[in-house]
């Protein structure tokens, strides 16, 4: 008698999951009606009308279009993945130097009891980033976040967490942010960046809600490996296993990192003051990998090959960037994106302050779903928003940061976000287990934007 295999279920592969959204994306035009607001300029800008909103003729998008706006999405996007490409050929160059691995080896071996120190630190510096705006270079910095959170004894959650989480904690309040607080406020006609203070007081509370989180995470696997919510997948970059030897701090790895943080220095300099992504901050990655190669002793032909070696694991994350334009190429192209901004601003339009302005914040939250784009989404709601917030005495500091923490925290979950996928692409992470370990924090850092929000209401955030 023959056994039969229990089968279970199994979470299909990150493309497949995203060809199922795009599918259901594309039959959403066909269902949702076509929608337009009337473009006015406000201070030199485009924005919306919102007094314009009007329903237009349907244009669903066939299945045909829908499959040429995937493939589409790679000469959209062709920067960011030309970014990721070119950075972890040049990454898997430094990575064979083991300069990176020696001296964090050294630095965890020092303070392996200070994880308070050491995870705060390095979560802080993608929050600072993030709350300049840096929001697609930030991608460059996963490679060597993977490293670090190996290094700290975690899995590879934890290198992409100290990038996406740390970029979204400084996003979110936004403080210095050009693409979301400074286009949102040119709209309604507040000075740039105006009100920065409590913005910084929510970026400072996020970073240290998810430091701990982080934490309390590699505390849990240094203890037991199998805890890791990657135990068993294959594919993952830079999963801690313990199998790997530490590295030796030689005089070459030394010459090899100090190029290497001098290199990273530039990185930092060029992204905050808009280097390309194209070509500038990829430059920068080569000549600081070919540096540390040559100063470790490696051929030209050797760096090469790293080079080739590194390159070719960012295939994966390619396609899931292009798939996640191509998504919003399908909703932009249906026109159900103002009309689904529309129906969530009719919800809340006669309620209290306090309600309306949560009501706006969960507006955005959901919104963010579909149109990731700061500025984009700025330009579409940001409008609708100011005048709900007139007639209801809402300032229009508070509505613009209801737009700030809706625009940044559902972007840890939406796979129509670019920079999510290629962060977790660049380390193998099915998105699958992303959601299952971030959507604990995510609903607490809603749960604390929402407090905030209530705040804004309640000391009349201003100065207007």
């Amino acid at each position: 008698m023959k056994k039969t295999e229990k089968r279970t279920f199994r979470v299909p592969h990150q493309l497949i999951i995203m060809l199922a959204i795009a599918a259901i994306a594309t039959l959403a035009t066909y269902v949702i009606p076509a929608g337009a607001y009337e473009q006015i300029e406000i201070n030199g800008r485009k924005a919306i009308d919102a007094a314009s909103f009007h329903y237009i003729d349907q244009t669903p998008v066939g299945p045909w279009q829908a499959f040429l706006a995937l493939p589409g999405g790679f000469s959209k996007q062709v920067s960011i993945i030309a970014m990721i490409t070119m950075i972890a050929g040049a990454i898997g160059v430094i990575n064979e130097t083991k300069c990176i691995d020696a001296s964090i080896g050294k630095l965890v071996s020092k303070y392996k009891n200070n994880l308070y120190i050491i995870v705060p630190l390095l979560l802080g510096v993608f929050t600072i980033l993030g709350t300049m705006g840096i929001n697609t270079p930030i991608i460059a910095f996963v490679p060597i976040t993977l490293i670090l959170g190996r290094s700290l004894g975690g899995d590879a959650l934890v290198g992409v967490t100290l990038v996406l989480m740390g970029e979204i904690c400084g996003q979110a309040g936004g403080a210095f942010c050009t693409s979301s607080t400074a286009v949102a406020q040119e709209l309604v006609g507040l000075e740039i960046f105006t009100g920065w203070q409590l913005r910084i007081i929510a970026s400072v509370v996020l970073w240290a809600v998810g430091s701990v989180f982080l934490i309390r995470y590699v505390q849990k696997i240094r203890k037991d490996p199998t805890k890791s919510i990657l135990h068993g997948v294959e594919g993952v970059a830079a999963e801690a296993d313990g199998s790997s030897e530490e590295a030796e701090l030689t005089p070459r790895r030394i010459g090899a990192l100090i190029t290497f943080i001098i290199g990273f220095g530039v990185l930092v300099y060029g992204a905050t003051h808009g280097w390309s992504t194209a070509d500038a901050i990829p430059a920068v990655f080569m000549l600081t990998a070919i540096a540390c190669g040559l100063i470790s002793g490696f051929s030209p032909d050797k760096i090469a090959k790293e080079f080739v070696k590194g390159a070719k694991t960012m295939t994966g994350a390619a396609l899931v960037v292009a798939f996640a334009t191509g998504i919003n190429t399908i909703l932009c192209s249906g026109n159900i994106i103002h009309t689904i901004v529309h129906a969530m601003a009719s919800l809340f339009s006669g309620g209290s302050a306090y309600v309306s302005a949560i009501g706006m914040y969960i507006s955005n939250l959901l919104i963010n779903f579909v149109l990731c784009s700061s500025s984009s989404q700025a330009t579409t709601v940001i409008p609708i928003f100011s005048g709900v917030g007139d007639v209801l005495g809402l300032t229009q500091q508070t509505v613009v940061q209801t737009f700030n923490f809706g625009d940044a925290f559902t972007n840890l979950v939406t796979p129509v976000s670019s920079v999510l996928m290629g962060c977790i692409g660049c380390a193998g992470v099915p998105w699958d287990r992303w959601l299952k370990f971030a959507w604990k924090w995510l609903l607490v850092f809603i749960a604390i934007g929402g407090v905030f929000i209530m705040i804004g209401v309640g000391i009349n955030y201003g100065p207007f």
